[in-house]
């Protein structure tokens, strides 16, 4: 193998004037990463906590537009939501208020959803449905 030792070594990087060296990227890659998997843990808290609001607030609606329809009671109502916010696991400090006047009938739901993050523990949720009982 004749030119075989005039051949250059493509293992050895020659350094090129303007070219950074190799390995010079790792430290924005290591904050995008970071970025990225907080990005990602941000969302698993936060979008299951929101599902979880949106799917009470669905039931609320519901639960409030029947008892106007119907012309249930206020503690019919309230017992009714009552149990989705059990079936939901609302936290045991949650407020239901109920108000009708004719045929609206107007209910108000308000608790504080827990939240793993480190700068915010709470978020205030506060879910108002009217119906007009047509």
């Amino acid at each position: 193998m004749i030119g075989e030792n005039n051949m250059p070594d493509h293992r050895k990087s020659t350094p090129q004037k303007g070219v950074p060296e190799a390995g010079a990227g790792r430290l924005p890659f290591l904050l995008m990463l970071a970025a990225a998997v907080a990005f990602v843990y941000l969302l698993a808290v936060l979008v299951p906590a929101y599902l979880g609001n949106q799917r009470m607030k669905e039931a609320t609606e519901q639960i409030v537009h029947r008892a106007a329809t119907q012309n249930l009671s206020e503690a019919d109502t309230r017992a009714q939501l009552h149990e989705k916010a059990r079936e939901f696991g609302l936290p045991d400090d949650y407020t239901v208020a109920i108000k009708r006047e004719g045929k609206v009938m107007t209910a108000s739901v308000a608790y504080k959803r827990k939240l793993r993050l480190p700068f915010y523990k709470e978020w205030p949720v506060r879910i108002d449905v009217k119906d007009l009982g047509f």
